[in-house]
C-alpha cells in the first residue's frame, strides 16, 4: 500500500514540475531538502527495537515485592527491580502472568487449571546498580468463577535495555 502512495505522490510531483515550469527551481529545492532530511534521519535513527531486547540476562536483575492486584477490568502487576548489569540501562521487562484455579493451596501449578493469561511490558528506566518500581496493566478476559483456590504465577520473558553512557 505504501508503494502505491509513494507512486501517486511522485507522479503528481513530476506532473507539477513539467506542467508549471516556474515551479521547477522550488520543486527541486524541496526534493533536495526532503532527500537530505530522509538521509539524515536514516543515519541518526536509534537502533531497531529488537536490538534492545535481551542485552542483559535475567541473572543480572533482582525482582522483589512482585504482587498482582486482581480487578474485574484491569489487573495490575507491581513490584521493584534492581539492575545489576554493569553497562546497560534496564528500560523494560515483559511479563507473562498466568492465573490458576487449583483444588488446594498446596497443589502444584502443573496440576491446576489455567483460567487466565496475559503478557505485558512494564516500562521504566533503571541505570546500572539502581532500583526502580514497575507497574504493568493486565487484562484477563472472560475469567470463570474460581471453584478452588485462586493462584497466580509470572515469568519474565524479555528484558529491554539501552547501552549506558559513561562519563
Amino acid at each position: 500500500m505504501a508503494f502505491v502512495e509513494i507512486f501517486i505522490v511522485l507522479s503528481l510531483y513530476i506532473y507539477v514540475l513539467f506542467r508549471l515550469p516556474e515551479m521547477r527551481i522550488a520543486g527541486t529545492l524541496i526534493f533536495v531538502v526532503l532527500v537530505g532530511g530522509l538521509g539524515y534521519y536514516t543515519l541518526t535513527a536509534p537502533a531497531a527495537p529488537e536490538a534492545e531486547l535481551n542485552r542483559i540476562t535475567a541473572d543480572e536483575i533482582m525482582l522483589e515485592g512482585v504482587d498482582l492486584a486482581l480487578d474485574p477490568r484491569v489487573s495490575t502487576l507491581t513490584g521493584r527491580v534492581e539492575n545489576n548489569s554493569p553497562s546497560y540501562i534496564l528500560t523494560g521487562l515483559t511479563f507473562d502472568v498466568k492465573i490458576y484455579d487449583c483444588p488446594a493451596a498446596d497443589t502444584p501449578l502443573s496440576a491446576c487449571f489455567t483460567i487466565g493469561e496475559d503478557s505485558k511490558e512494564a516500562h521504566f528506566s533503571a541505570p546500572p546498580g539502581q532500583l526502580r518500581a514497575f507497574e504493568a496493566a493486565l487484562i484477563f478476559a472472560n475469567l470463570p468463577n474460581v471453584e478452588g483456590v485462586l493462584r497466580w504465577d509470572y515469568s519474565v520473558v524479555a528484558l529491554r535495555a539501552l547501552k549506558s553512557v559513561t562519563p
